[in-house]
């Protein structure tokens, strides 16, 4: 079984801005005010981010706000990929990633052709009992080519997507486990 507590640390220290934790932005994409990688526009309207605002700093805290992310990605992304259910901490943090990154069906489904077993979106039985069966290593060096070909065919589809591309591979790339600040433990 993965252990969710030090991949969700991974992943908000992945998601934050590293000037300063847990700071609240608007980063002109369309999506509103972003904290920890989560949007208003797309998640504003959940009970757990809404009393206190978990946009508004001076109302939620820099530790309420790591602690309700934590248990966002936990409902939200953790849950859906069955992260309890793998049991190689490396591979359930790169697809908890991807999953955050992009979406479950695609980061889910780049993980089925890597181990070779219907891509359906969906991390059930077969794909996990598929996964048991090989090593760690090769199916996470595998899935992060997947990732980072992912990438560049977004590119090749659109070309203005280039001014994301390294940051998207340095995210595909970064290592787990990492060490980490404190503020996210």
């Amino acid at each position: 079984m993965a252990n969710f507590e030090p991949i969700v640390e991974w992943l908000l220290y992945q998601e934050d801005d590293k000037q300063v934790p847990a700071r609240v932005v608007n980063l002109g994409d369309g999506a509103g005010l972003t904290r920890l990688g989560i949007t208003s526009k797309n998640f504003g309207t959940l009970p757990l981010l809404a009393n206190p605002n978990f946009w508004d700093a001076s109302a939620c805290t820099t530790f309420l706000a790591i602690n309700r992310a934590k248990i966002f990605y936990d409902e939200e992304f953790w849950r859906h990929i069955n992260g309890d259910r793998i049991t190689d901490d490396q591979i359930a943090a790169l697809v908890l990633s991807w999953s955050v990154n992009r979406n479950i069906p695609t980061a889910v489904k780049a993980l089925q052709r890597v181990l070779g077993v219907d891509p359906d979106g969906v991390l059930g039985g077969v794909t996990l009992a598929e996964l048991s069966q090989k090593d760690p290593k090769i199916v996470a060096a595998q899935y992060r080519a997947e990732w980072i070909s992912f990438y560049h065919g977004l590119v090749d589809l659109n070309p203005s997507n280039q001014r994301f591309l390294d940051g998207w591979i340095n995210r595909a790339n970064f290592p787990y486990p990492s060490p980490l600040p404190a503020i996210y433990h």
